[in-house]
């Protein structure tokens, strides 16, 4: 399933389950509503196994980044 990382400065670390810095989908769910403080974020999006494990090799989206006024 997919987790969404916001302003992560780097990918989380190999083999071990993400935490809870990171927003997980593990119910399907394909939308969600962040509260981010004015400025620049950015978003990105990683895939894990059932128990948060990012994949080997790594399958993430490309970063955005976002403005919030």
């Amino acid at each position: 399933h997919h987790h969404l990382l916001v302003n992560a400065k780097e990918l989380p670390s190999e083999g071990l389950p993400m935490g809870a810095d990171v927003k997980h989908f593990g119910g399907g769910q394909t939308q969600t509503t962040l509260e981010l403080s004015p400025g620049e974020h950015s978003l990105q999006l990683i895939l894990g196994d059932h128990l948060h494990i990012p994949h080997k090799p790594v399958v993430v989206s490309e970063k955005i980044i976002i403005t919030i006024k």
